[in-house]
């Protein structure tokens, strides 16, 4: 980062630490790290981030309303106070510049219909603008005119069924990872690294059926989870030849919290299996926490062009493999505010697994067909500061610095790169209510 750059940083942390302490006055007190009954959601501006209250705890999963003999309607409202990025596009240098934006606003509706069977709707509004930096491209203008769309965080039906077991069915947020699925990185990321939010490595929502269960082993807690899926890792619709089969266990002694998943699908096709799995280790004690997940993936089968000439539609078969992980340690400094560090790593072996199959027939749309089946690797360190305005509304001081690099996927001699380092200051601010 250049001098500029670097006193940007320093004017944003001093004004967003004169605004933590000027609310620290009128505070409350700070929820622990588990924000148990924090309720919110996930965003979907660009690839970049997805959103997220904190963990249910494991003995006590609860349903949609839990504790509540009527209903609720709560949200949680998200933007940008200043979002600077600078860095080399494929050797040209850049920068973008925005002041203040909205990036989401989400609605959680819960409704417990009878002591056992509860409803809850979340619907996402997300806003996009094109301004985050992309692979192969110069840093893209904040749009004037932005996307706005309409999504579903969740929308189920849990049912409490005997020996304490909950079935719940619908759209669904999966807890195929822990930070993604819980929504964990949401109190720690104003914008979430790819590795948990990217669409091949931390996230897995899908229609379907959930099966939960908590064993108590001893001194373990060993909550255990059940999917069948529609397979088509679609909030809104199964795919008709592929459905899935997710496993999912987070066993708790004392501090530590283990996961792991296992996930078992088709392709479109209804021929090649596709294998996801992730495993995890978390550890919270006093002010100090750490987490950290790896997440991989085997899609089976997958045909690729053989050669660069746009003309030639001969192809390959080959597996792709794509994986990633993250790590990130935390420790509040004071109870209004905390320092993370975040570093994040993913190796997607494919951009578009959808395209990779798709007949070329020469010219500019094959050209842009093969222009999307790219290999690329992807490294991001962000160190954080978080300050607690309130115990619901946060301030999000983040510097995330991207190494990324890329390269075809076709096996020939004539392989194309493509690079992308940059360096984003973002002072974020979300508040759930």
């Amino acid at each position: 980062m250049n001098n500029k750059f670097l006193k940007l940083i320093l004017c944003a942390a001093v004004l967003a630490v004169f605004s933590a302490v000027n609310a620290q006055e009128t505070a409350a007190p700070l929820k622990n790290d588990a924000q148990a009954d924090t309720k919110t959601a996930p965003s979907t501006l660009n690839t970049e981030v997805k959103t997220a209250p904190a963990p249910e705890k494991a003995e006590t999963k609860a349903s949609a309303n839990s504790g509540n003999s009527g209903g609720t309607v709560g949200g949680n409202f998200k933007f940008y106070l200043y979002d600077k990025s600078e860095g080399v596009s494929n050797g040209a240098a850049s920068s973008e510049r925005a002041l203040t934006g909205m990036t989401s606003f989400y609605m959680f509706i819960n409704k417990d219909l009878s002591e056992n069977v509860s409803l809850e709707i979340d619907p996402e509004i997300s806003v996009s603008g094109g301004a985050t930096p992309k692979l192969g491209a110069a840093f893209p203008t904040p749009s004037t005119s932005p996307t706005l769309s309409l999504g579903l965080l969740k929308a189920q039906i849990t049912v409490k069924l005997p020996e304490n077991v909950e079935l719940t069915a619908g759209s669904l947020r999966t807890l195929f990872t822990e930070d993604y699925g819980n929504m964990l990185w949401y109190e720690d990321e104003f914008f979430g690294n790819y590795a948990v939010c990217g669409g091949y490595y931390g996230t897995l929502d899908d229609t379907g059926l959930e099966f939960y269960k908590n064993f108590e082993l001893g001194p373990v807690s060993l909550p255990s989870y059940l999917y069948i899926l529609g397979g088509g890792m679609n909030m809104l619709v199964s795919s008709t030849n592929s459905r899935g089969v997710l496993a999912h266990i987070t066993p708790e002694i004392g501090p530590f919290k283990f996961m792991g998943s296992y996930f078992s699908t088709m392709d479109a096709t209804g021929n090649n299996p596709i294998y996801r799995y992730s495993a995890g280790v978390a550890f919270n004690y006093d002010q100090f926490m750490f987490r950290t997940e790896y997440m991989g993936g085997t899609w089976t089968n997958v045909k690729m062009y053989a050669n660069t000439d746009i003309n030639d539609a001969s192809q390959v078969t080959r597996n792709l493999t794509p994986h990633s992980y993250y790590m990130k340690a935390g420790y509040k400094i004071f109870p209004w505010v905390r320092f993370l560090m975040v570093y994040a790593h993913y190796d997607q072996d494919f951009s578009s697994l959808q395209k990779s199959a798709a007949v070329i027939g020469g010219g500019a749309t094959a050209a842009a067909n093969k222009q999307a089946f790219a290999y690329e690797t992807y490294t991001e360190l962000s160190p954080i500061l978080n300050f607690y305005v309130t115990p619901d509304s946060i301030i999000y001081l983040q510097v995330i610095n991207v190494e990324n690099s890329s390269i075809s996927l076709l096996p020939s001699s004539a392989y194309s790169t493509a690079e992308l380092n940059y360096n984003r200051l973002v002072v974020g601010w979300r508040t759930t209510f």
